[in-house]
């Protein structure tokens, strides 16, 4: 019984590892395949993640692990929730990995290269630029960007998250020379509500079209702090209270006129009788004690 066992153990160890074979041999057949099929495609569908071949990446791969069968016990990855990996098979791309859990991966000659898909927020710190006028001003500004593709992100850029934080600069002043600093009638960088969200749209459609093809989707492109460079900051802090007090002056001189017209009608409404004179006389007095900006004193006219 003993010498019976002994056949059938070597005999299930002969099947077993014509199995394995049977399995790489073809994996390295659909491989063959697949490269050959890639091979016609367009470089535009060369470009787009694809899913890796875990068990067969490359040739070279199948072979050392037929030769070397102790390997695969090094060949369980884990990627994470919100993580995806590009597989380097040698040197090149075999493919990526976009589902998260526990991965069995041909361990020869195979790196992993791997990506976050949270959203991630970069913040852009005192920015030099100049508006639609050439006046320089100091920007700051906050970005929300994902991963979308983990092979445009690890494998076409070298470093993701300095191409990132080198081209939000150059957006921000190509966007800042668009807009001026503050106004009234019109989109402006300094501006709130509708005229805030349409600059910062503008900011993310020209950052998306940056990184158009590093795999990065821009979620949110955001001003945080804006203010005048140093040297005309107290120029242009003249020019804006003159600009309030102008503004101001207007309003007043015209809430005046009305003050004043309305209080002729009533007069007359209550049965005063008015001369032209009188009139004249009644609104220069009061649009002057509306319009001073110092305290009134009386004067009354004497005839000798």
């Amino acid at each position: 019984s003993s010498h019976f066992g002994s056949r059938f153990a070597r005999r299930l160890g002969t099947l077993v590892k014509s199995r394995h074979f049977l399995l790489v041999t073809m994996s390295m057949q659909r491989m063959l395949i697949q490269e050959g099929d890639a091979a016609s495609e367009s470089a535009d569908v060369i470009d787009d993640d694809v899913k890796a071949n875990l068990v067969c990446p490359s040739a070279l791969s199948a072979v050392l692990s037929i030769l070397c069968p102790c390997a695969w016990l090094c060949s369980i990855r884990t990627i994470q929730q919100n993580e995806q990996a590009a597989v380097m098979a040698w040197g090149q791309y075999a493919g990526s990995i976009m589902k998260p859990g526990l991965t069995i991966i041909n361990p020869c000659g195979i790196e992993l290269r791997k990506a976050s898909t949270a959203r991630t927020s970069l913040d852009l710190k005192d920015v030099r630029c100049s508006d639609a006028k050439g006046n320089p001003i100091i920007v700051s500004g906050n970005v929300i960007y994902k991963i979308y593709s983990v092979k445009k992100a690890k494998v076409d850029i070298q470093n993701i998250e300095q191409y990132i934080s080198e081209q939000g600069p150059m957006v921000l002043r190509k966007v800042c020379s668009l807009f001026p600093f503050d106004s009234s009638s019109g989109p402006s960088l300094r501006g709130g509500g509708t005229a805030g969200n349409y600059v910062g749209a503008v900011l993310r459609k020209e950052f998306q079209t940056v990184l158009h093809d590093s795999g990065i989707e821009v979620l949110k492109f955001d001003l945080s702090d804006i203010y005048y460079a140093a040297e005309i900051a107290a120029a242009m802090l003249q020019k804006q209270q003159a600009e309030a007090m102008v503004e101001a002056r207007e309003l007043i001189v015209q809430s005046a006129v009305d003050i004043a017209s309305s209080a002729i009608l009533r007069m007359k409404a209550k049965g005063h009788q008015l001369s032209a004179q009188g009139e004249e006389r009644i609104l220069g007095n009061l649009l002057t004690v509306i319009c001073s900006d110092k305290g009134v004193q009386t004067t009354m006219p004497l005839q000798m």
